[in-house]
């Protein structure tokens, strides 16, 4: 290599260097006004080093904490905990759009779902396709509350034929909870979506390895999610041949074999009508594609959501005696001769104990942990008394906006459900605001939110009026990680019947 050429390659790196810094500063300085860890305005290593520790909702909720309820965790992202900015930005009407953090929810290369759909257009069309679907209403003789009720009634006869210790001397038979509501929440968006359990309960096991595969897999999620042009890259030949295909027998290659399986099934001609919640998405016009998709979102998302809901809020209860007695004197007293094998949801929505039991569990621990960022229109905007420039993305922090003190005051950290049941008029409808950016807002609202909440009730008060709780790790209860969803493990007890 001759000293021309050395020159030549010498000034071409000096200028891509000086392109970086000067790209570094403009950043820095166009949101140097909106505070934040110093590091994070120069570059994303805060962000992904958060992501990559299983403990990134904790420390977005910090960063709130010590810098206010909009902060800069990165050169061009910031961090809202405020709920009327968040419902603000998702508004119908709203300018904003998706950050490309949603590039980290295509599962399949080259085929986008209603999560990683980012043109705003296609994103209101395929919403349209799926909302009648999941309201419940395309199909009359298919009943939501009949699959969940199928589903609860299989969890609780899994737990009494295995899983019941004696109240005498007999040896007890601990278990690992967080396992077994991921099976009760995998069959439920079975029945609820597509008409069938997957049979986790059944067998009693964790079949391909889902759930192994899920709780390695959801990590790295998180970090092409702070990276999102990390997704482009999987997605491309040949670091797509890494990635699961339909022939794997175990994981999400297993799992995407049986979502092309099953559409395929369904759209034969020859099979016959069914009356569930994909019968209403192909009747609604949804394609072949859309289809498939739409399963692997259902069994992913509406699985790791309902079941860390649900395991979260009855570690809280077994663990605060008042609120569990206030429960069970509702429950005792809501009981007659006549009632139902399963409560119903007209009846769960009568019980205000209950209701704030399921609300409280929620706004503490939302099972979301991925910030969702969106764009910040081309006109910028003003938030919280700064004027953030267009393009610039703004993440939601969950867990901070569950933990509030501005909105829950200062026992935001203790459970306590009493709050929801003395609160009134615009304190309540500020909680409940607050609460429901849990499940998104207006044009990126949680389609399966009612699916949700309904599944939420009746779990919690069937699992409570039958079983008695026993935690066998006081010490360490539960081990969770942060990820796109937040997962647990190791959530050990024991349980006794309780006969009211």
């Amino acid at each position: 290599m001759g000293p021309s050429t050395t020159s030549f390659l010498s000034n071409i790196s000096l200028v891509f260097l000086l392109v970086f810094l000067a790209r570094r500063i403009y950043l820095w300085q166009r949101l140097r006004h909106i505070p934040g860890p110093p590091s994070a305005a120069w570059t994303i290593w805060w962000q992904l080093s958060g992501a990559m520790s299983g403990r990134y909702h904790e420390r977005l909720k910090e960063a709130a904490d010590t810098y206010g309820p909009l902060v800069r965790i990165g050169p061009n992202q910031l961090l809202s905990v405020d709920p009327n900015v968040l419902r603000r930005m998702s508004a119908v009407r709203s300018a904003y759009t998706k950050g490309k953090f949603y590039a980290s929810g295509k599962i399949v290369p080259g085929v986008d779902n209603v999560v990683s759909l980012r043109d705003p257009t296609k994103h209101k069309e395929m919403r349209a396709l799926m909302t009648p679907g999941f309201s419940g209403k395309a199909n009359e003789d298919f009943s939501f509350e009949a699959a969940l009720d199928r589903q609860l009634l299989s969890f609780i006869h899994l737990l009494e034929r295995k899983y019941v210790s004696s109240s005498g001397s007999g040896a007890a038979r601990p278990f690992d909870m967080a396992e077994k509501t991921q099976f009760f929440a995998l069959d439920a968006i079975g029945d609820v979506s597509l008409g069938q359990p997957f049979g986790y309960l059944e067998k009693d096991q964790d079949l391909y390895q889902y759930n192994k595969i899920n709780r390695t897999s959801l990590p790295v999620m998180n970090v092409v999610s702070v990276m999102p042009a990390l997704a482009s890259l999987v997605h491309r030949w040949p670091l797509r041949l890494l990635l699961p295909k339909e022939g794997d027998q175990v994981g999400f290659g297993r799992l995407m074999h049986f979502a092309r399986s099953y559409v395929e099934r369904r759209l034969d001609p020859k099979t016959p009508r069914a009356h569930d919640m994909m019968q209403a998405h192909i009747d609604n016009g949804m394609t072949k594609d859309d289809l498939i998709q739409q399963v692997l979102l259902s069994i992913i998302a509406g699985s790791n959501s309902s079941a860390h809901a649900l395991r979260m809020t009855l570690l809280a209860l077994i663990t605060n005696p008042p609120a569990h007695a206030a429960l069970l004197t509702e429950i005792r007293c809501s009981l007659t001769t006549s009632s139902p094998t399963v409560i119903s949801w007209s009846q769960a929505q009568s019980l205000p104990y209950l209701q704030a039991v399921v609300s409280e569990g929620l706004r503490m621990w939302p099972p979301v942990s991925g910030l969702g960022f969106k764009t910040v229109p081309p006109e910028g905007d003003t938030l919280n008394g700064y004027f953030v420039p267009g393009g610039t993305e703004i993440g939601q922090g969950f867990h901070g906006v569950g933990r509030s003190k501005a909105v829950w005051g200062p026992d935001a950290d203790v459970f306590r459900p009493e709050r929801w049941l003395r609160a009134e008029g615009e304190e309540l409808r500020m909680m409940r605001s607050a609460a429901d950016t849990h499940f998104g807002h207006g044009k990126f609202s949680c389609l399966g939110k009612q699916i949700a909440l309904m599944e939420l009730h009746k779990a919690v008060f069937e699992l409570v009026r039958r079983f008695d709780f026993c935690i066998v790790n006081p010490k360490v209860p539960i081990k969770t990680t942060a990820s796109i969803f937040l997962f647990a493990s190791d959530f050990w007890v024991t349980v006794t019947k309780r006969h009211l």
